[in-house]
């Protein structure tokens, strides 16, 4: 049994190596070509290739939860081509007992790609949003994102942030009632110790004072701080999505987004078991060598469906519509609960 594991695993391992490398690859050339003309212009090929480098932790992330599923798939297809699913199942391995066998290295693998993506996706799109600016990183159908951000009296509208310059700043100041008194617009702004130096602000003032001209915005925030604000939050530590969870009143987003995406990075492991369990019994219901091909397509069909409906509970969470430990949970829970359904369907047929 010993060797039996190790081969499983073995397969598994160069089966999501593969996989991994492929739909990064594909999906990284497909994004660079879309996405051409987001890069400063005379870019040229070294731009091409600089923009490829930095997306693809991002698109590692993307893709990670379903090449695992293709690697459990092309596991077992693998398996029923050489005929040796027959052997396995005749030393009286049942199909839980082979989820068994495969559960340590599936796990290790989800815990890796976790720590991978905490690790490497944060700097990659901090390198990005500081090289293309925020509105760039946004997808061409979306209307660019603009940042509020409560600053003590201030609100401020924010509309990106490159190269630790500001564009596009709205100051609203409030009296102690919460009342605008003034707006102030400015092209960009500068860090500067303190605050902000504002360039070309314009000033309008409503409760009948005379308007004081201050090109200042004095503020705690700095490029980092406001970086990460304007970050999508799939793309940040899962140390900075705890505390910004605990924020109130800052961001255009509400807290439940950061805290959704520490648990979607939190839960990787136990998605990817998840697939696994669904996987494992998909691939036996025909029990044929010949129909493995449907069996392939039944999983990557369910693979699919199960990407359809956590992507929607994700949406409904990130707007606060939705619980987000149920929109993280329900989509796993679902997953084993239907593999081991499969599984036992498939067992008593035996």
């Amino acid at each position: 049994m010993k060797h039996l594991h190790r081969y499983l695993s073995i397969l598994f391992l160069q089966r999501l190596v593969i996989a991994v490398l492929a739909m990064v690859a594909l999906l990284g050339v497909l994004d660079a070509l879309g996405n051409a003309d987001k890069l400063p212009d005379g870019a040229g090929f070294a731009g091409q290739m600089r923009y490829m480098w930095l997306r693809l932790p991002i698109l590692f992330d993307r893709t990670i939860v379903f090449a695992l599923l293709l690697a459990v798939l092309l596991t077992y297809a693998s398996l029923f081509r050489r005929n040796e699913l027959v052997i396995i199942s005749a030393a009286g391995v049942s199909i839980f007992g082979q989820i068994r066998m495969l559960i340590p290295v599936v796990f290790l693998a989800g815990v890796v790609s976790a720590v991978v993506i905490d690790r490497a996706s944060p700097p990659a799109s901090a390198a990005l949003q500081n090289w293309l600016g925020s509105e760039a990183m946004q997808e061409d159908t979306q209307t660019p994102e603009r940042l509020w951000l409560s600053d003590g009296p201030r609100l401020i509208e924010l509309q990106s942030l490159q190269d630790d310059v500001l564009s596009g700043i709205t100051i609203f100041e409030r009296d102690e009632t919460g009342a605008v008194i003034s707006i102030t617009t400015a092209e960009s702004a500068r860090h500067v110790k303190g605050g902000w130096q504002l360039a070309d602000a314009r000033h309008q003032r409503f409760d009948g004072q005379e308007m004081q001209a201050d090109n200042f915005w004095p503020s705690p925030q700095t490029p980092a701080s406001l970086g990460k604000l304007l970050t999508e939050p799939r793309d940040m530590s899962f140390s900075d999505l705890l505390t910004f969870n605990e924020m109130r009143g800052s961001g255009s987003r509400p807290s439940s987004a950061y805290l959704l995406w520490a648990l979607n990075r939190l839960s990787l492991p136990l998605t990817c078991l998840g697939f696994l369990i669904l996987a494992v019994p998909i691939m036996q219901l025909y029990g044929r060598r010949d129909s493995s091909d449907m069996a392939l397509a039944s999983g990557v069909a369910a693979g699919f469906a199960f990407m359809v409906v956590d992507g929607v509970l994700k949406t409904l969470a990130e707007n606060g519509n939705f619980s987000a430990v149920a929109a993280v949970l329900l989509p796993t829970v679902g997953l084993m609960l239907v593999g081991v359904w499969l599984a036992l369907q498939k067992e008593e047929r035996k």
